[in-house]
C-alpha cells in the first residue's frame, strides 16, 4: 500500500473511532510503535494521519507525554464531517452515521437555506434567475434517475450560493458538499416516486415565484419552501427510523 493511501486509510478509520466515541475525549491513543502495529500501517504513514488529525483538532499531540483524543463537538470544524461524509470514504456502517447526524443536517438547512433564498432574490440578476430556471427545467426530464436528480439539487444549491455571493457561505457550502450529497442520497432512496415528482414541480413553481417578489411576499415564501424542506426532512426521518441501528447510535429528536 503507497504511503498516501495508508495514512488516509488511518486517519479515516481514527475519525470513524472519534466520531462514534470508541475513543473518548481525553483517552491517551496507545504509544505509536504499538498502534502502527495494531494498525498494519507503518510509523511514517501513521505520524502523518495523526498530523492530520491533530491539524482538524481532533488530537492533541504532546511531545514527550503522548497523544490525546479532543472533544471534536468543541474543537473540531466541518471539515471532519466533510473528510467522514466524503463518497471515496463512507463509513461501512453507513446508516448509524446517518441516523447520528442527517437529521441534524437537515435542521441546519432548513435554518440556513431559505434565507439564503432570500438573499439570492435581493442580489441575484435576471441571468442568474435564468440560470437557476435552466436547471429545474430538466429535473423533470431526469425524474426516474435519481443519482442524476441529486446533482441537478446540489447545483441549484451551489447557484443560489454563488448568486448570494458571500465568500463565508460559499466556502461553507463547498465543505458541505458531501453532507448535503449524502442528505438528498437518503431522501431519494426514502421517497415515493408520486411524492417526488410532487416536490419537482411545487419547488421550481415557489422559487421562481420566491425569486421574482419583493418586500413582504418573500417573507410569505420563504416560509412556504421552509415547509418544502420539512416535509422532505420527515420523509427521510421516517426512513431512518424504521431501520435496525446498533444500539449505540443516537436517535433523531422530535
Amino acid at each position: 500500500m503507497a504511503n498516501k493511501q495508508a495514512h488516509q486509510k488511518v486517519a479515516t478509520s481514527l475519525m470513524r473511532d472519534i466520531f462514534f466515541h470508541k475513543i473518548i475525549p481525553g483517552q491517551k491513543l496507545p504509544p505509536e510503535r504499538e498502534l502502527s502495529a495494531s494498525m498494519n500501517v507503518d510509523r511514517t504513514s501513521l505520524r502523518v494521519a495523526l498530523k492530520q488529525l491533530e491539524s482538524m483538532e481532533l488530537l492533541d499531540i504532546r511531545p514527550g507525554d503522548g497523544i490525546y483524543v479532543k472533544d471534536f463537538l468543541k474543537n473540531a470544524g466541518i471539515d471532519f464531517l466533510r473528510v467522514l461524509f466524503s463518497q471515496n470514504n463512507a463509513p461501512e456502517d453507513e446508516l448509524a452515521v446517518d441516523m447520528f447526524m442527517i437529521d441534524e443536517v437537515w435542521e441546519w438547512w432548513i435554518t440556513l437555506f431559505p434565507d439564503m433564498i432570500r438573499m439570492a432574490g435581493q442580489r441575484g440578476s435576471s441571468r442568474d434567475l435564468k440560470t437557476l430556471s435552466d436547471s429545474m427545467d430538466i429535473e423533470i426530464k431526469y425524474k426516474d434517475h435519481k443519482d442524476k436528480l441529486i446533482e441537478l439539487w446540489l447545483e441549484q444549491q451551489d447557484i443560489i450560493a454563488a448568486t448570494v455571493n458571500n465568500m463565508v457561505l460559499s466556502l461553507l457550502f463547498n465543505s458541505s458538499r458531501p453532507l448535503r450529497r449524502n442528505m438528498l442520497r437518503i431522501f431519494m432512496d426514502s421517497v415515493s416516486q408520486v411524492d417526488l415528482e410532487k416536490f419537482i414541480t411545487s419547488k421550481k413553481s415557489l422559487l421562481m415565484d420566491f425569486l421574482s417578489s419583493s418586500g413582504k411576499e418573500m417573507d410569505i415564501y420563504v416560509e412556504q419552501y421552509r415547509s418544502i424542506l420539512m416535509a422532505q426532512r420527515q420523509i427521510t426521518r421516517s426512513r431512518l427510523t424504521q431501520n435496525t441501528l446498533p444500539q449505540s447510535a443516537t436517535q433523531p429528536q422530535e
